[in-house]
């Protein structure tokens, strides 16, 4: 199996970061972004940039879409709906699917119409930042990508080999549902406390409340995992804030910051919301995260 043709739904900070990579190797025309009318004019119109490097993406209408070999979802989780109707035209039954969501639902969702066509995947190491239609980044990113089962298949093959065609760091494995937890760990922690602080990486990596309270959630975390059968590490929180300590700029920040600085409606429902609801589920205290919740909904409000 070989990864001729591929599309893109979302141009985020994540779908723009690696989408310019992945249209760079392809042929013209094999790689597309999927876009409405209204939305591609604008695209067009405003330019689409990577570091300042204009992307010349081809734009795909919904409506005239037809099965690709790959489809990448790079759209928030509140629009994933959305994206499924618009990407319709694009899956066929051999379509490959590869979700650059946030939490550890997007791939349950994309298969409750696509069954079994979703490949596991997280997206690591990345400090995109968007304004606008232009996205900087200083940390190119990671992509971790694995079957649900384990297993060492021949799409998972495909994939990986165009990944490595672009130039994007890709990581293959057996466990991607641990993995999975693990960045969700991250997200609860990182993106959330960051929001509600309204501090960049410097501001949680440094000690003081907020890197304080960014532990406090993850552990919560770790707790919920073990009653899932999932069982993160108890020292995850530590170690993944060891592994990173110098990775990330010190002003750039995460989405969920990003955000919250635009009055964008965040993604609590997938972090927080996540670990709230299964801590409810199994018996787990999460006293955090509740709070953390609660203050994303008041900054939402605040908007109104």
């Amino acid at each position: 199996m070989k990864i001729q043709t591929a599309a893109l739904i979302g141009l985020g900070a994540l779908g723009i970061t690696f989408g310019q990579r992945l249209n760079a190797c392809l042929p013209q025309g094999n790689f597309v972004v999927i876009a409405d009318k209204a939305r591609a004019d604008r695209y067009r119109r405003t330019g689409v940039r990577a570091n300042g490097a204009l992307c010349d993406f081809v734009y795909a209408d919904p409506a005239q879409g037809k099965p690709a070999d790959l489809v990448i979802v790079a759209t928030k989780s509140l629009a994933l709906e959305e994206a499924m109707d618009q990407m319709e035209a694009f899956v066929g039954p051999d379509t490959v699917l590869l979700s650059l969501i946030n939490g550890i639902t997007s791939e349950e969702i994309l298969e409750t119409r696509w069954p079994g066509q979703a490949l596991l995947c997280v997206a690591l190491n990345t400090d995109a930042t968007r304004v606008g239609q232009d996205v900087t980044f200083t940390a190119p990113g990671v992509l971790q990508i694995g079957e649900r089962n384990g297993s060492a298949s021949p799409r998972l093959a495909a994939v990986e080999e165009l990944l490595q065609k672009a130039g994007i760091a890709c990581e293959v494995y057996p466990d991607m549902v641990y993995r999975q937890w693990n960045k969700l760990m991250v997200n609860v922690g990182l993106n959330q406390v960051t929001a509600v602080y309204d501090v960049p990486y410097g501001g949680v990596y440094a000690p003081g409340e907020a890197h304080d309270v960014m532990l406090a959630a993850m552990r919560e975390v770790v707790a919920v995992s073990q009653k899932t059968g999932v069982c993160l590490r108890q020292d995850a929180p530590e170690r993944w804030l060891a592994a990173t300590e110098h990775a990330f700029a010190p002003d750039a920040m995460p989405s969920m910051r990003q955000d919250t600085l635009a009055h964008r409606r965040t993604e609590k429902e997938l972090f927080s919301g996540t670990i709230c609801r299964l801590g409810r589920q199994h018996g787990v205290p999460t006293p955090v995260n509740d709070r953390l919740y609660a203050e994303l909904c008041r900054i939402e409000d605040s908007w109104n």
